[in-house]
């Protein structure tokens, strides 16, 4: 059909003029003269969100129309718009899942009907008998469509049926392709894509941690450095150096995500087993392809001189011995990533040209994201999917396992690479897969023999969970992880110290010490030097958080003076250094704070790495604040805002505002402070969270309020207050980023008059609009522009009001009047 349509089109455009062909399909014609209007499901409002103008939404409409032909009476009340806002964002707001789920109210009321959409294509089965077939329920609506799809088309969407929010095209081919062929990737859980198997069963990587290799050192030694571990995944003792004729040069401290080694320790100078060149290296054959997991080469190698080398006997992999070094040597995963599904084999070209394919048929949706364009799949065809790949194909299990051990190969990679230049990208890239790294955790916690994979994922998350405002739900899954792992790992030496940090961030200090406390005693136990230092500096932050500043202040200046162990993650290196400035802050030692920062910004300055320096600029400014130097310490507190916003790094955005407020209170700033106290107290809400520091610093926070309390009087004090928690975390930022206006000398602030505020003729048009009652869309629709430009407008009305909903908007417009 689609075919014979796009003929006829095409002979309309050529044998006429002035004629135009509108044409509504889930499938594009492909005509060259051809523009696509994408029609998007109907919006849907944010079921938690403000819904007094829930009937301006189509969605909602649509449903209480269908509803009241079957139960007459029926309407949209406060009681019921957030169920029913709830009921179609799961149906995706498809008019056709909205109307089969309407008519169920018959027997029904709306949360019931909630409750049943899990099996949605079992229930919503009652169209109209005057509508096609395939319009009379949604599995033959949704039928119809995977009908027309191919072969590779159909596998594909069964496939990335798993990924539970948008995906890119890398996911979806690592998801999705059967990895068969030669350099096929993720066919060995364990190794990153930048390592190979070196004679022995010893790997080189990507130089990030302790026991790298930094590059610029030797023409011979592999681009951005390389990481030596046995191939089981463990690390070799330092004395355990091999024999042999060539060695690598130590550590220069140039670059990477490495503490140094010292001489004579594991990543000095390792000697190889054979004198080796680059060329040399050789990648272990796949496991189905080698007996007994033993190691093979080519026929022959090219050595050096030109002279070739004899292929030498299978070599049968080292047993693993424990030593400190790099976070992610862990031992390989049962179940490596190169299972392949039973279902047909299909190559990663097999999967571009497919998605193209879904994206042309409207299964899959096109859109915007950090690093270029990605996917996403209604939930309904999901779960469509999902029913495919269990009872007609077999493969959840092999799919699932494979974009798992997909996110755990990006995740450590991003973990190696996270003291640098990338860290927002990282974060942006972070924050699009969440819903994704947590259908991977969920699997591996929840699927018998998957649960170590749970665990060290969990763990190797560390600096998503703690640098972007994630500690609770860090805490939910390390918590599970820790339950189904008890035996004695390195990966539960880590889980239990980030558990430890974690639990620190949310002022559990109790948890947090027996936490670190159990992981430095099973990380001495294994002889993990690295994960031991980790550990000691969770019990340091405690002490520092937990109001122990002398406690503290000895710890960080005992970790400092003793310098970096092998293996420890240089983050926590700065950190170690950082709250060692805090400390002394605290005790008022504000020019040894000073020094101690200004080593830190060099360490952060020579890798390009912005998260650790934040918190450097942060010590910095609260070093000014005991000295009395206003100035800098606002300078150097907003320098650390802005690095913060870039990198989500809501709890310590919460920090900095807490600290502009109080430097805005020292200035008599006081509106501007009442304005940042308010934005902060929402910060710290949004992450479930209570303030976090020592009493010496919530006292001083606490000291800025009453002082601006006082100079406001309280109604114009908690007017700036609401204010401050009305706006978005970018608004509020670029807020505190302005130069406030301040008060001449001997003149009292002037009370704030909403009244004066001035919006613009465009806001003021807007005002008006949401004053009738309309809707964004129907905003949009009145004056002709995006959703999103009326969505910005309104959001910058409430913020110039200091309102926190529409109604509020509404009341001021009729009082202008």
């Amino acid at each position: 059909m689609a075919g014979a349509c796009a003929q006829l089109a095409a002979a309309l455009l050529r044998g006429t003029e002035g004629v135009r062909v509108l044409a509504t399909s889930r499938h594009r014609l492909g005509l060259t003269e051809e523009h696509l209007l994408e029609v998007r499901p109907l919006p849907v409002p944010d079921p938690d969100g403000d819904l007094s103008a829930a009937e301006g939404y189509p969605a909602l409409t649509l449903f209480a129309d269908r509803a009241a032909a079957v139960v007459p009476g029926f309407r949209l009340t406060p009681d019921n718009r957030a169920s029913v806002a709830r009921l179609c964002r799961r149906l995706d707001g498809l008019p056709l899942a909205i109307e089969l789920a309407a008519v169920r109210m018959r027997v029904l009321d709306v949360d019931q009907l909630l409750d049943r959409l899990d099996d949605r294509y079992r229930f919503l089965t009652t169209g109209s008998p005057a509508a096609l077939p395939r319009h009379q329920t949604l599995r033959a609506a949704v039928a119809w469509s995977h009908d027309l799809c191919t072969t590779p088309e159909q596998l594909v969407w069964a496939r990335l049926s798993v990924l539970a929010g948008s995906f890119d095209l890398e996911t979806a081919e690592a998801v999705c392709a059967d990895h068969t062929g030669e350099g096929a990737t993720g066919w060995r859980t364990g190794l990153a894509p930048t390592e190979v198997l070196l004679p022995g069963g010893r790997h080189v990587s990507g130089g990030v941690f302790a026991g790298d290799v930094q590059s610029g050192a030797r023409p011979d030694v592999p681009s951005g450095g390389a990481r030596f571990t046995d191939g089981s995944g463990e690390r070799p003792r330092p004395a355990q150096a091999l024999a042999g004729t060539a060695t690598l040069p130590p550590l220069d401290g140039g670059s990477g995500n490495v503490v140094p080694p010292v001489p004579g320790q594991a990543g000095g100078s390792v000697p190889l087993p054979l004198p080796v060149t680059r060329s040399e290296f050789l990648i272990a054959s796949r496991p189905e392809d080698s007996p007994a997991g033993r190691l093979t080469r080519p026929p022959s190698v090219p050595g050096p001189g030109g002279v070739t080398l004899p292929p030498p006997s299978g070599l049968t992999l080292p047993r693993p011995v424990p030593d400190p070094g790099a976070m992610t040597s862990f031992p390989p995963l049962p179940h490596s990533g190169g299972v392949t599904p039973p279902g047909p084999a299909l190559r990663a070209d097999d999967v571009l040209d497919a998605v193209a394919g879904l994206v042309d048929k409207s299964v899959l949706c096109r859109e915007p994201g950090p690093g270029g364009v990605r996917y996403r799949m209604l939930d309904t065809l999901r779960q469509y999917g999902l029913e495919q790949l269990r009872r007609t194909l077999g493969e959840e299990g092999a799919v699932r396992r494979r974009q798992r051990d997909w996110m755990l190969r990006w995740v450590e990679q991003c973990e190696r690479g996270w003291f640098g230049p990338g860290q927002p990208e990282t974060v942006a890239r972070l924050r699009a897969d969440r819903d994704n790294l947590r259908a991977a955790l969920d699997f591996s916690l929840s699927t018998p023999g998957e649960a170590l994979a749970g665990l060290r994922l969990a763990g190797t998350l560390w600096f998503y969970w703690h640098a972007c405002g994630a500690p609770r739900e860090g805490l939910y899954w390390l918590d599970r992880a820790l339950a189904a792992n008890p035996e004695p790992t390195p990966e539960r030496a880590r889980g239990l110290w980030v558990a430890g940090l974690l639990a620190a961030a949310t002022q559990d200090f109790p948890r947090g010490r027996r936490n670190a406390g159990d992981a430095l005693a099973l990380a001495d136990a294994l002889g993990d030097a690295a994960e031991a230092a980790h550990a000691e500096y969770v019990i340091g932050v405690i002490r520092l958080f937990g109001d122990d500043l002398t406690g503290a202040l000895r710890h960080f200046e005992t970790t400092v003076a003793r310098g970096p162990v092998p293996g420890k993650h240089l983050s926590l290196v700065g950190l170690d250094q950082v709250d060692l400035a805090c400390a002394l802050g605290f005790l008022g030692e504000a020019d040894r704070a000073v020094e101690v920062c200004e080593e830190a910004l060099r360490l952060c300055e020579r890798h390009g790495e912005q998260w650790v320096r934040s918190y450097v600029l942060h010590m910095l400014a609260l070093a000014h604040t005991v000295r009395r130097d206003w100035a800098r310490a606002e300078r150097h507190a907003r320098e650390a805002l802005r690095l913060k916003l870039a990198l989500h790094d809501v709890i310590g955005i919460a920090l900095t505002l807490d600290l502009l407020a109080s430097v805005a209170t020292e200035r008599g700033v006081h509106r501007h402070a009442a304005v940042l106290l308010g934005g902060a107290d929402r910060v710290w809400a949004d992450i479930d969270a209570a303030r976090w520091g020592a009493r010496t610093l919530n006292s001083t926070r606490r000291d800025s309020e009453e002082r601006a309390c006082r100079a406001l009087g309280r109604e114009a004090f908690e007017r700036a207050h609401r204010r401050g928690g009305s706006l978005g975390l970018a608004e509020l930022v670029g807020h505190a980023l302005q130069e406030p206006a301040r008060p001449h000398p001997g003149e009292s602030p002037a009370p704030h008059d909403d009244t004066a505020v001035r919006l613009t003729r465009r806001e003021t048009e807007v005002a008006r609009l949401v004053a009738e009652g309309l809707a964004n869309q129907q905003i949009a629709d009145r004056l002709v522009i995006a959703r999103r430009t009326a969505e910005g407008h309104v959001e910058r009305i409430l913020s110039k009001l200091g309102f926190s909903n529409r109604s509020q908007i509404a009341a001021w417009v009729t009082a202008q009047r």
